[in-house]
């Protein structure tokens, strides 16, 4: 589903710019109600494997369905039965295996931005969160989500990366697919 390209560039969005906006925030201002961790407690502690095997699951999820959708929808619209051989036979066109590989680069690429903003705090809602406190946060955000849409849309980028140009109502519905991972965070607050 995905060129090598794709995933240093989203090992590079995702986890240089979220990773240090999340080194800089302030932390929960409760922090100092709650016991000290036991120093030999994994880090994986306390809900810690739950919440990266989770949302490791929802987003390869989601990315491996933003890649699927492409095939899927042509087979359709063709009036074909959607079976895996169908979605191979499909994806040997290279028109469509770009564009099923530029869902998916894209909605990885974003679902792990809006992931990062709900694992400022684990336990508490995007919506009880101060995110003016971190600003290097929204920086992050939007310069990521800005070099995401450079490499689909900048038309020398899209040859290096190998991505198809998309339309604004497929910004809109890949958009809305990679807000999952947030959406998921406020429902298990």
């Amino acid at each position: 589903p995905l060129k090598a390209i794709h995933i240093l560039w989203v090992n590079l969005i995702t986890d240089s710019l979220p990773g240090l906006a999340l080194g800089v925030d302030s932390g929960d201002p409760n922090c100092m109600n709650v016991p000290p961790r036991d120093p030999k407690e994994s880090l994986f502690a306390h809900g810690g494997i739950f919440i990266t095997v989770f949302y490791g699951f929802v987003v390869s999820c989601l990315t491996l369905g933003s890649f699927l959708w492409s095939p899927i929808r042509a087979l359709l619209a063709e009036g074909q039965a959607v079976t895996l051989s169908a979605i191979r036979a499909v994806l040997e066109n290279p028109d469509m295996l770009n564009h099923a590989q530029t869902y998916a680069f894209t909605v990885l690429g974003i679902s792990q931005l809006f992931h990062a903003v709900g694992m400022r705090n684990v336990k508490r809602s995007i919506f009880r969160m101060n995110h003016l406190e971190n600003r290097t946060m929204i920086l992050a955000f939007v310069v990521g989500f800005m070099l995401q849409i450079a490499v689909t849309e900048i038309h020398f980028l899209t040859e290096v990366f190998g991505t198809v140009e998309l339309a604004l109502s497929e910004w809109g519905i890949l958009t809305l697919v990679a807000m999952i991972p947030l959406v998921m965070h406020e429902i298990l607050v």
